[in-house]
């Protein structure tokens, strides 16, 4: 029965020996097969996600720069047929009473204007320039002179008189806060002198405010923080989100010294007379945070700069992590797999195998870590992020429309702003903040809404008028201090690679009141999430890394009426916060809590290698010792985060528990196989050996468990 069973076993392992180097190789090629196809599907996601982007921003652009186009054929469409009415007018007194008759049955045109060659109206009369306007206002008449002067600002009474039909250069004009364009036609003294290129006998000029234009651009959605621009062909700003870069005549050369336009020099062929369109990705800008379209605005040679965030080239980033990691973990079984072949061909010895497949496994685990940490996804689906004009007037029409449908009082739209001063975790969920806060209110609503405003979620809070100004179309700002302490949930359980997101919550503090607060951008000189446009540039945060802040909208749905029948937004009410996104710098817990473990792992293979040399009493001693003192450790982590959930980083204290245990049943079972006279070296070879690749392998499949 003994030979029989020997021989079975020898039978066996000869067999096991014979299929362990083809079922290696079948186990390698399955894992580089599974990694290539990995890479290729997260290769070509991404590349067909730019694609479908990037066809989106070209769209758009052009559909942008084509009804800013339409708007402009309008005026321009009506002054041709106007300037077609005068040239054919026999009797050019009647001119005058033509120009009237149009100004008033028009009501698209902003001015109109007929302006005679000095003593071309009659002999008697130099001037003769009646000008009709509803720019700002009721309707207005005006004579203008002077204007065969040679100054630039009479280039609208020039230029046609010897280019033909032009679009001047835009101009600010501060009468009415407003930028303007006048769109300017030669007539004629009939349809025959026309026909013979004869000299025109004066121009029809209309001036077009270019409000439309920036109206235009606010509709268009280029991600959060993207926004579009318009430079006219003398390369002055015409339209910008802010409006002071407009009303101080900013140009190319001025706005290119900013750091917020450093990638104008970036991008010097938009303004390129043969220009189409461009396209320019993060590489070329030298800001992996933001892309540039720009094409030409039809009928004019003025630009059309979109510059667009990097979210709008972001895939999700849950999905990106995951198969990130499923690559990771693709590619690690296959360099494993092959280690073991050729230690099974004895090319490498078992040290060596066991050594590699340590390491590789640890630069797996780093990898896994860092797409955790790259690709980490903080805010809910249903979350709107506001981060442009445009953004909040699509919420407001949006909430406005259901509003409606409920038919329910549009509600008073108060603009709200923050600054943020300093911020410090009192504990694990307990958050104190300071800064400024402050409310803009219209003419019309600072009569019937008082300035006021609370933080929701807040334990203690204290807030403070700081000032209160007139504004000067009416309107009234109030600014408030505050120091709040705001409790909210927050997960640990990814310490020390783990992100916070901490929210200020803002709201009306009439709860009964139909007031929606919505972000006060005109404000913010920068509005894109990695500019922090709440956030003091000196903001200490000990332990902590800023990377990004920004307003949003979260949608409260309560399930009471609080007593109240004017309750009205019940169902879904918007709530105004302020999300600061911070992440865990990792040098502090890696000097306090990682250097620590990895010194105690490196204590405790010594006690695990040195088993050949110590006696069983001293060698059971220095293993208890050195798990005392992982205890100790771990105790000292959970003082410092003061939470009940388990975190990633016990997950190595546990994992150094497990295996004292299980080496220290190897170390009884060597010892005994010693004393017995058996075969001791067996135990001692899996004690000093396999310690890292067990240990190795246990962090890496927790790792890829906890981050996947």
């Amino acid at each position: 029965m003994t030979i029989s069973n020997h021989k079975s076993v020898e039978v066996a392992k000869k067999l096991g020996d014979q299929l362990a180097i083809p079922i290696l190789w079948f186990l390698m090629v399955f894992s580089i097969l599974s990694a290539a196809y990995s890479s290729f599907i997260i290769y070509q996601k991404y590349n067909r996600f730019q694609s479908e982007i990037r066809a989106q921003v070209q769209q758009q652009t052009h559909s942008a720069s084509q009804q800013m186009g339409s708007k402009l054929v309008t005026t321009m469409q009506a002054v041709d047929a106007f300037a077609e009415r005068i040239t054919a007018l026999e009797d050019k007194q009647h001119a005058p009473q033509l120009l009237a008759e149009t100004f008033y049955n028009n009501e698209d045109i902003f001015s109109l204007n007929v302006t005679f060659h000095p003593y071309k109206f009659d002999r008697y009369t130099r001037y003769f320039s009646p000008y009709y306007e509803r720019l700002s206002g009721p309707d207005k008449k005006f004579d203008l002179v002077d204007y065969d002067k040679p100054d630039v600002e009479f280039s609208w009474y020039h230029r046609p008189l010897k280019e033909g039909p032009i679009w001047t250069e835009p101009y600010y004009e501060p009468q009415n806060n407003v930028l303007m364009s006048t769109y300017s036609v030669p007539f004629y003294d009939s349809l025959a002198a026309k026909n013979s290129n004869a000299a025109p006998l004066g121009v029809i000029p209309s001036d077009v405010s270019l409000d439309h234009l920036t109206t235009s651009l606010k509709k268009l959605k280029f991600g959060l923080g993207g926004y579009g621009i318009i430079f006219s062909k003398q390369q002055n700003l015409i339209s910008h989100p802010v409006f002071a870069y407009v009303r101080e005549g900013e140009n190319v050369t001025s706005l290119s010294q900013k750091p917020e336009f450093k990638f104008l020099n970036k991008i010097g062929q938009c303004f390129d007379d043969d220009l189409d369109y461009l396209f320019f990705n993060g590489e070329i800008m030298d800001n992996d945070e933001h892309y540039a379209a720009c094409t030409k605005i039809p009928y004019t040679d003025w630009i059309l700069i979109t510059r667009m965030s990097a979210d709008m080239f972001e895939m999700d980033k849950d999905a990106r992590r995951q198969m990130n990691i499923v690559a990771v973990g693709c590619y690690a079984a296959a360099f494993i797999f092959a280690i073991l072949l050729w230690t099974r061909q004895q090319k490498i010895s078992w040290a060596q195998n066991n050594v590699s497949i340590s390491l590789l496994l640890i630069l797996s685990t780093v990898m896994v870590l860092e797409f955790a940490r790259s690709f980490n996804t903080i805010e809910e689906p249903s979350t709107v992020v506001i981060t442009s004009t445009a953004q909040r007037e699509a919420l407001e029409t949006s909430y406005r429309n259901r509003m409606l449908q409920m038919r329910i009082e549009e509600p008073n739209y108060v603009a709200t702003g923050i600054y943020v001063e300093s911020i410090e975790f009192v504990n694990a969920n307990n958050v104190h903040l300071t800064g400024l806060v402050w409310q803009k209110l219209t003419a019309k609503q600072r009569a019937v809404i008082p300035p006021q405003v609370k933080f929701n979620e807040a334990i203690e809070s204290t807030i403070t008028e700081q000032y209160r100004k007139e504004l000067q179309d009416g309107g009234l700002v109030v600014g408030w201090y505050f120091s709040i302490e705001t409790r909210q949930q927050f997960d640990y359980s990814k310490y020390p690679f783990d992100h916070k997101n901490i929210v200020l919550r803002l709201n009306s503090a009439d709860l009964g009141s139909n007031i929606v607060l919505v972000p006060d951008l005109e404000a913010y000189e920068k509005l894109g999430k990695m500019d922090n446009p709440a956030m003091a540039a000196d903001i200490v945060l000990e332990e902590w890394r800023l990377k990004q802040s920004y307003y949003k909208y979260t949608f409260q749905n309560y399930n009471t009426n609080f007593g109240m029948d004017s309750f009205v937004n019940q169902d879904i009410s918007p709530e105004l916060n302020y999300s600061i996104n911070i992440e865990r710098e990792f040098l502090g817990p890696f000097v306090t809590t990682l250097l620590p473990v990895m010194v105690m792992v490196c204590l405790l293979y010594a006690c695990i290698v040195s088993m050949a040399y110590t006696p069983y009493g001293d060698l059971r001693n220095n293993i208890t010792a050195v798990v005392f003192t992982i205890l100790l450790a771990h105790y000292s982590i959970r003082e410092h985060l003061q939470i009940d959930e388990v975190v990633y980083f016990e997950i190595f204290y546990f994992l150094l528990y497990l295996l004292a245990s299980v080496f220290m049943y190897i170390a009884h079972k060597y010892y005994k196989a010693e004393a017995v006279g058996g075969d001791a070296r067996f135990y001692k070879k899996i004690a000093g050996v396999w310690f890292w690749p067990i240990l190795s392998t246990l962090i890496f499949i927790t790792t890829i468990l906890t981050y996947y």
